[in-house]
């Protein structure tokens, strides 16, 4: 069986999909929360961004990761991992709106050794903020759909093996009904 029947890709053999590309994203030191509300973008110096570079929203497997790179070409500067599954973390602990602006986000981001530091990154058009979040949202609906799928897949495959067919349904008419069926050409 195929990694691609079985459901579950290992990461080497994943397939890659670019599910969004943003050709311009300002990059933010975020410091720590002063208060338990959540990370405020005015906090930031938004007049000053550490770097401005591009996002790629890139699908691997049950993984989304958005990469930060400083430039066209190389190495990401900075990936964030959303992964979704069982004791996966929810996906506001990894890319989290600020409370402030629509246009700013907080992102978890990894380094190969899996520490963890907070970078914030920002949209200069309210529209690519929104097509940035309805992309991760939309990965994480369609790896709950499959997860479903691959439920119901095995629960139909095991009520195959053990022979039982399945329940009958009755379709039939309750009580005293009538259904007409064509139409009163006088009544038009």
């Amino acid at each position: 069986m195929s990694a691609l029947e079985s459901g579950a890709p290992d990461d080497e053999s994943a397939l890659e999909i670019v599910h969004a590309r943003f050709p311009e994203v300002f990059c933010y030191r975020v410091p720590p929360l002063k208060t338990s509300t959540g990370h405020r973008a005015e906090d930031w110096g938004l007049g000053n961004p550490q770097l401005t570079g591009r996002a790629d929203l890139v699908a691997k497997g049950s993984t989304l990761e958005v990469r930060v790179f400083k430039d066209e070409g190389g190495a990401p500067a900075a990936t964030c991992p959303v992964r979704c599954g069982p004791g996966s973390p929810p996906v506001d602990a990894v890319v989290d709106a600020v409370v402030d602006s629509s246009r700013y986000f907080v992102l978890r981001v990894e380094n190969a050794q899996g520490r963890h530091a907070y970078l914030g990154i920002g949209f200069r058009e309210r529209d690519a903020a929104y097509d940035f979040k309805a992309a991760i949202c939309d990965f994480r609906r369609s790896q709950d759909r499959a997860a479903t799928a691959a439920t119901l897949r095995a629960e139909a495959e095991e009520a195959e093996a053990s022979g039982a067919a399945p329940p009958e349904v009755d379709m039939s008419l309750k009580g005293s009904i009538t259904i007409s069926l064509g139409g009163d050409d006088a009544a038009a």
